[in-house]
């Protein structure tokens, strides 16, 4: 079974979190042609979880080549349902090692990036217009062995309040061909 690499001393309680990025948390931009939720990590001490969106322009094609961005949306203690970007420290658990657009179209475009903590997997985007004329995404990743839609990842915490280690990644998504959930477990 594949090995987890997530940084444990990263996923600190949700409430040491949450009161270091409050300081300097902003809301993250949202542009009119942005897909606010391509896909989402979510960890098992809270509700809250860090989403992944993507900046796009009218044609549905990424602004830039780092296109993509996580942010907090936070359901504790809502409604509101509150969003705000994420703190320095938490690029490291969260953030995005590399990103690039790999082709763009008249009827939108192919994005692929890597995650920090899941480096070994690629995830692709791809961007389209809907019926309706909004922009719309799909993220891919290899789940099980078999290339599938990527909806989430879902972290499950273990042991110590201060520093809390991961006991598992759960990743989640959708066979391209029969729509059956997929879910793959990586454990450290």
């Amino acid at each position: 079974m594949p090995r987890v690499t997530w940084v444990p001393a990263l996923f600190v309680s949700a409430s040491l979190l949450l009161v270091a990025s409050e300081a300097t948390a902003e809301a993250p931009s949202f542009f009119p042609s942005d897909v606010q939720t391509v896909f989402f990590i979510s960890k098992s001490d809270d509700h809250n979880r860090v989403d992944y969106g993507i900046h796009l322009d009218a044609h549905c094609t990424p602004l830039t080549n780092d296109a993509v961005f996580p942010y907090w949306r936070e359901f504790e203690n809502s409604p509101p349902v509150r969003v705000h970007t994420l703190g320095a420290f938490e690029y490291l658990a969260y953030g995005i090692s590399e990103q690039r657009t790999v082709q763009k179209t008249p009827a939108g475009a192919v994005h692929h990036l890597r995650l920090k903590q899941l480096s070994t997997r690629r995830i692709e985007i791809i961007t389209t217009r809907g019926p309706d004329g909004r922009c719309l995404s799909q993220a891919r990743s290899t789940i099980n062995g078999k290339e599938c839609e990527f909806t989430s990842a879902y972290v499950q915490l273990a042991g110590g309040f201060i520093v809390p280690s991961v006991a598992f990644v759960d990743l989640h998504g959708r066979d391209l061909e029969t729509k059956q959930e997929v879910v793959e477990r990586l454990r450290r």
